[in-house]
């Protein structure tokens, strides 16, 4: 039995290698796109989570405090500039408006006609103030504005990573 020379298959072995690597580099790019996908689907997943539970404690503060005139709830709104490069994630965010919504709690069923005396008591306490130990950094948040319109109390606040001594 005679064992033909390898020159009649080279073509058909690179089709087959071709084709081979293509499935592979395919399959590749596909698993990139879909890692993508599952990963905006988790951070999204967060940020319901967090809308969630500040929806929630709203509810059980409104159903307590009806037609009065107080702080029903504290909105963080984060104060970049526009220019900044080092913006902070998601994750980041939702961990310092927790800490930061602790901290100020202390506003939440106090009339707003007498928020006053306490809002620049409370900016000077938080003026700047650090977190440790978030996502692995320490941020230094500085508290920009507060407003406090239908029973809002809305609060601007800048971070941004700092450094250890």
């Amino acid at each position: 039995m005679r064992v033909p020379t390898f020159q009649r298959f080279r073509k058909f072995m690179q089709v087959t290698a071709f084709f081979v690597c293509g499935m592979i580099v395919g399959s590749a790019v596909y698993n990139a796109l879909k890692i993508n996908l599952v990963n905006e689907v988790i951070l999204d997943n967060y940020e319901l989570k967090d809308q969630l539970a500040t929806m929630k404690i709203d509810l059980q503060l409104a159903q307590q405090v009806r037609k009065e005139n107080v702080i029903r709830s504290i909105v963080t709104i984060f104060y970049t500039e526009q220019d900044e490069a080092d913006n902070i994630d998601i994750l980041t965010q939702k961990e310092l408006k927790k800490r930061l919504k602790e901290d100020l709690s202390i506003f939440l069923g106090r009339s707003i006609y007498v928020i006053n005396t306490d809002a620049i008591f409370a900016r000077q306490l938080l003026q700047t103030k650090s977190y440790d130990h978030i996502e692995g950094s320490d941020y230094k948040v500085t508290l920009r504005t507060m407003l406090v319109v239908d029973g809002v109390l809305q609060v601007w606040v800048e971070a941004k990573k700092h450094l250890p001594k």
